[in-house]
């Protein structure tokens, strides 16, 4: 009886030992494994890279946008009266300037569109005339060499309502439809132009 019990602890010993040595056996071949394909992953990644796509890279770019110096106000006189001349200050009806300008840019495959939007303000002149009026807006897309890729004169209706002295008004050009930019030397030019549409 005490020979068999001493079998029986025997035969688990060796197999408690053969089950350990399979569990190491297996550790080592897993680890050895889990390397050699990191190894073959990162040759893999090294061999298969691709050149950069500068298109892609441009789809990133959304032109600045800029009020340019001296457009950023627009004045209104009776009829006749020009703003440099005598009197022009008792003769202003009103007085616009644009206070924000944005922009957003979604691109397609062959094109960038861009939304431009403008806000601003008019106050009415010393005659506290009320009404509508239409504020002369210029958004134009240019290069750094100043090469016009697109221009847009809009004239945009500003209401001062009866009794009041100033109005708020907003506007969104969703027109600005240019060929995707090949580098990034784009310029966004807003702001009031009283010259012809063109």
């Amino acid at each position: 009886m005490k020979l068999d019990r001493e079998n029986n602890k025997a035969v688990k010993m060796l197999a408690l030992g053969a089950l350990a040595m399979t569990l190491a056996a297996c550790n080592s071949a897993t680890k050895n494994q889990t390397e050699d394909t990191l190894g073959i992953t990162e040759q893999q990644e090294v061999t298969e890279a691709q050149p950069i796509d500068q298109t892609n890279n441009l789809r990133a770019f959304c032109p600045k946008t800029i009020l340019r110096a001296g457009t950023e106000t627009y004045r209104t006189f009776e009829g006749g009266v020009k703003k440099d001349g005598p009197g022009a200050l008792n003769a202003l009806q009103f007085q616009s300037t644009i206070t924000d300008v944005a922009r957003e840019c979604n691109y397609s495959p062959s094109n960038l569109n861009m939304r431009v939007g403008i806000k601003g303000r008019v106050i009415n002149g010393p005659s506290g005339l009320t009404g509508t009026l239409n504020v002369p807006v210029r958004v134009a897309v240019a290069t750094t060499a100043n090469e016009v890729i697109y221009s847009q004169l809009h004239q945009v209706p500003v209401t001062i309502p009866e009794g009041g002295s100033n109005a708020l008004f907003s506007f969104v050009d969703s027109n600005v439809n240019i060929p995707v930019p090949d580098k990034n030397n784009l310029v966004v030019y807003v702001g009031f132009d009283e010259g012809p549409p063109s």
